[in-house]
């Protein structure tokens, strides 16, 4: 690929460390501007999901001004990126099962990213990145179309089975803009095939935001492009925060942050944690020419406000 890539991930803390998240006004926006699933349609998507389709989902490529697909896995002279994006060996663990992969319908294909199970009121609550919900901007279009969960994925196997959304949301930002500074997304997901509501059959993160930058993030999804396939979760632990992108000061908002993780497409939306598990920032995007190097949007009160409103859903 020639042009510059983008992938994202996304994670959660607790909230009783959050000093600054307990002080918002997380009710400030309506629930009722977000999208909405009827609960037949939602249920319906469950069975479309085989693990024949799941194989063939594909990351979705960002629409929104200013981004472009996940970064090439390899060059014109047949370098690739290194695999130390390590494989999860068991993604039911008690800490991996979180995790899992979105899946959804974009434009008639069939679409993938990586999000993450978050405590929540409702018991119901996945984030990710905000161009798997929105492809941004003030055209952008919402990817309700057969949007599902499926934590704790391998191979197509669906251990806790598949919890389809029925509202998702961006920030405000992201929906105006399109602005990479504000890429974080959330879902309210109905129960599974046996009833039980997402955190009652994984648990979930925290989630943490007004945090310094540097922090040092587990790095958390489920890259397709090669050298990785899809069909297992990685990890990239205890990643340090090396900066931000110059290009994120371009724009208004908290800046993003960079972390030494070679991920590519389909990782997009999956968790970066601190303290174990506290979700604390998201993967975004990384360009081409820098394949080892992954970028996130910063936790801020918008992601704070986000995620009130999802966990007001019922």
């Amino acid at each position: 690929m020639n042009a510059p890539g983008r992938g994202a991930f996304y994670w959660a803390l607790a909230i009783s460390v959050l000093p600054l998240a307990i002080v918002l006004n997380l009710a400030s926006a309506s629930v009722a501007d977000a999208m909405t699933t009827p609960a037949a349609v939602a249920r319906d998507a469950r069975q479309f999901w085989t693990p024949a389709r799941m194989r063939e989902a594909q990351p979705v490529e960002i629409q929104a001004p200013g981004h472009v697909p996940p970064p090439a896995a390899s060059g014109g002279d047949g370098a690739s990126v290194s695999s130390s994006f390590g494989p999860v060996s068991d993604s039911t663990s008690t800490e991996s099962r979180w995790n899992g992969v979105i899946f959804f319908r974009a434009g008639g294909a069939l679409g993938r990213c990586s999000g993450t199970s978050v405590r929540a009121p409702n018991f119901s609550v996945v984030i990710t990145a905000g161009h798997c919900v929105n492809s941004g901007g003030p055209r952008g279009r919402w990817y309700r179309d057969r949007w599902v969960f499926v934590p704790g994925y391998r191979y197509g196997q669906r251990p806790f089975g598949v919890f389809p959304a029925v509202w998702l949301d961006t920030t405000r930002q992201w929906r105006a803009g399109g602005s990479e500074n504000f890429d974080v997304g959330a879902a309210v997901v109905a129960p599974n095939e046996r009833g039980e509501r997402l955190a009652d059959a994984v648990g979930g993160t925290g989630i943490a935001w007004g945090l310094k930058a540097r922090q040092t993030f587990d790095i958390h999804g489920y890259p397709v492009a090669p050298p990785f396939d899809g069909e297992t979760q990685r990890l990239c632990p205890q990643t340090p925060f090396l900066g931000h992108d110059p290009m994120s000061f371009l724009a208004p908002g908290p800046l993003n942050l960079a972390v030494d993780c070679d991920v590519t497409g389909g990782a997009s939306g999956g968790g970066w944690t601190i303290r174990g598990d506290v979700l604390n920032g998201v993967t975004n995007y990384g360009y081409g020419d820098d394949p080892a190097t992954d970028f996130g949007a910063y936790f801020g009160k918008e992601v704070g406000r986000l995620y009130g409103r999802a966990g007001q859903v019922r």
